[in-house]
């Protein structure tokens, strides 16, 4: 896999795209369409030392490939690192409950890795990238409203900056989503939190060190809680997300640290006490079940969502900051094709079309996938047998029984798999250039001096995602990267509101 950055079609018609919000959504965007040719603007109410975190991520193969493409292999490789397999254990014991290596086959297919790193690693690479791009990153500039019809925004100085497209990357309780919205969407309190922490290696006992060396996932179940955790800074740390109960409604990431360890890990393998005794205070996100918004794009001016401002994630799951920088690729690979400011409208709306149902059904699933690591009960009793007999019988802990295997691989194909870039090429050659055609027709057999206003797309029709044809039928995914199915668990259904 070359590390150079691959060739992409260039805009012929350059335009300003604000972008509202720094996070990763925001700079991959802003990179993303530099790479094209277009002129981006980012505004983030934090400075960059806040901005950056400092929490654990995990990358799948659909991000990796992303970013593979746009020329960052290296800069990833020096900051990140590849892992291979989930190790599963009991939370409270500390039992083995098998682990899941990932098929080197599968994972070639993907044309990506999985990679595990911090967020202001992640963030680092990201803005160095933009700004080599060109793209500008103001700090400081907290967006306080968004008037989409004038296609501006006003900071908290009461200064006003406009844009050609204005793109809300501000997350879910940011100005964008609730332009967009009309209302101000808080989400449904579910009583889970996740609280992200980083503890030194050197902490980690003695029965963790292979995990150390060789950059494997620990994921924890337990009795109403669970844990994950990676290596991180070179394996010089190790990150950490806890779930539990926890009725404060209060936390975001970008949050200073004020939870101590030992308040959420009390019941944790004694094993792992040295763990908990030396990790630093952890950041708490509570886990809101948001309702899907029925437009990404506002229906008076040309503002998009994406990332968390189109569709919140749970905190901590795998495809969270993978689903944020398909939004930003996706964005930028139908705008390349711009050549006239009347296609922008539509752009917009095939953009929406692209990445709405493959970004909410991934979210549904991760959703559930949260509580399932923290069931209890009979619950908790199946969840952890249907493993149990998985890895005593010498298999993967994720292959499925009674035939489920080829399901599963086939998710992994699907959402590992998908090419969103691609998709975007595809739905070019399909439809827009299919409509630019017939508006040259239409203007051709109109004369000269005959004005016809070119209709929108109607994409009710629109067929040219087959892959994700096959992902609406696939099985719900949890933060591993499996079917939570597969071990006998739908989930509830809390997203919904």
């Amino acid at each position: 896999m070359s590390a150079t950055s691959k060739s992409s079609v260039q805009t012929t018609s350059p335009v300003k795209f604000l972008v509202t919000g720094g996070g990763i959504a925001g700079l991959a965007c802003a990179l993303a369409l530099r790479r094209v040719g277009h002129h981006a603007v980012v505004l983030e109410r934090g400075n960059r030392k806040t901005v950056r975190g400092e929490g654990g991520l995990r990358l799948p193969p659909n991000v990796t490939k992303i970013f593979f493409q746009w020329g960052l292999q290296d800069a990833l490789r020096a900051s990140a690192s590849v892992s291979h397999t989930i190790r599963f254990t009991r939370y409270e014991s500390g039992e083995s409950l098998g682990r899941q290596v990932w098929n080197a086959e599968v994972l070639k297919e993907t044309q990506g890795i999985f990679m595990v790193i911090t967020h202001a690693e992640l963030y680092d690479i990201l803005y160095e990238a933009a700004i080599r791009a060109g793209a500008r990153v103001q700090f400081n500039a907290e967006v306080v409203s968004v008037a989409a019809k004038e296609r501006e925004v006003e900071l908290a100085t009461g200064e006003t900056l406009s844009g050609d497209v204005l793109v809300g990357a501000d997350g879910e309780y940011g100005p964008s989503r609730t332009a967009v919205a009309k209302r101000q969407l808080q989400g449904a309190h579910t009583g889970l939190a996740m609280y992200d922490t980083i503890v030194p290696s050197k902490y980690l006992p003695e029965c963790l060190a292979a995990l150390r060396k060789d950059n494997d996932v620990l994921v924890a179940f337990g009795e109403g809680r669970s844990m994950l955790g990676f290596p991180v800074h070179n394996q010089e740390d190790f990150a950490l997300q806890f779930y539990g109960p926890d009725e404060n409604i209060h936390g975001t990431y970008g949050d200073p640290p004020s939870v101590p360890v030992c308040e959420i890990a009390q019941t944790l393998d004694p094993q792992l006490r040295s763990i908990v005794e030396n990790a630093r205070m952890a950041v708490r996100i509570p886990l809101r079940a948001h309702e899907d918004l029925e437009d990404w794009v506002h229906d008076d001016g040309r503002l998009v969502l994406i990332g968390d401002a189109a569709h919140p994630f749970p905190p901590g799951t795998i495809q969270a900051t993978a689903m944020a920088v398909e939004d930003g690729a996706v964005l930028a690979k139908l705008f390349s094709h711009l050549s006239e400011e009347r296609q922008i409208d539509s752009f917009l709306l095939a953009f929406q079309e692209l990445r709405q149902s493959r970004a909410e059904d991934v979210r549904a699933s991760e959703f559930n996938a949260s509580f399932f690591m923290s069931l209890s009960g009979d619950g908790a009793a199946q969840r952890d047998a249907a493993m149990r007999a998985q890895y005593l019988a010498g298999g993967n802990a994720l292959d499925g029984v009674g035939g489920e295997t080829s399901a599963a691989w086939e998710q992994i194909r699907t959402i590992f798999g998908y090419d969103c870039e691609d998709a975007a090429d595809d739905w070019w050659v399909q439809w827009g250039l299919l409509r630019e055609r017939a508006l040259e027709r239409e203007m051709y057999d109109g004369g000269e001096g005959t004005s016809h206003a070119p209709p929108l797309l109607d994409f009710s029709a629109m067929t040219v995602q087959t892959r994700e044809e096959i992902w609406r039928q696939a099985i719900p995914l949890t933060p591993m990267g499996y079917g939570a199915h597969v071990l006998g668990y739908g989930g509830p259904r809390l997203y919904e509101e």
